[in-house]
């Protein structure tokens, strides 16, 4: 099975109830269809960049699932159907992304969960340096998928290629 991440926009018009019916709907999709949910993060409303269907808000959800690859056509084809949703998007997540999602949702859950002790702590600002820690991790991970990359396009160049580079490095 793959990890795969999907995100999907509501009309923001409809009522919460009705919301909350439609993304239970894709769970149950997902889990009837032989996927496996990790996380469902709902981002709430927010505008969008441009009108869709003549909505300026759209109510977003992004839901990171295992599943087969058989799955997602069939799930396109459900998201199609509901004329409730504006747009979709569904991704094949790459290994490193995909450890990233896992490494950081037990974080979130994490602070979700801490009780908040008295009004005085509740009101100060995040620490800095937990802030730091992960954007530096965000770096690194995007630094090391640069480099991946480099590695992987120098592997794939052909012997003819690899010769005319030199002779254009050299002449410069």
């Amino acid at each position: 099975m793959r990890k795969y991440e999907t995100i999907f926009i509501i009309d923001s018009l409809l009522k919460s109830e009705e919301i909350d019916n439609i993304i239970n709907k894709y769970e149950r999709f997902l889990s009837a269809n032989g996927g496996q949910i990790e996380t469902i993060e709902r981002w709430g409303k927010k505008r969008l960049a441009y009108e869709i269907k003549k909505r300026q808000y759209g109510y977003y959800v992004a839901i990171h699932f295992d599943g087969p690859p058989t799955m997602i056509k069939a799930l396109e084809r459900e998201y199609r159907l509901n004329e409730s949703l504006l747009r979709f998007k569904t991704l094949a997540m790459p290994k490193r992304a995909a450890q990233a999602v896992v490494t950081k949702a037990p974080i979130n859950a994490q602070k979700a969960q801490a009780p908040v002790e008295d009004k005085a702590t509740a009101n100060e600002p995040a620490t800095a340096p937990a802030v730091e820690e992960d954007t530096a991790s965000e770096q690194q991970i995007e630094s090391e998928a640069v480099e991946a990359t480099a590695e992987k396009e120098v592997e794939e160049a052909t012997p003819e290629a690899a010769a005319d580079q030199e002779s254009v490095d050299k002449n410069e």
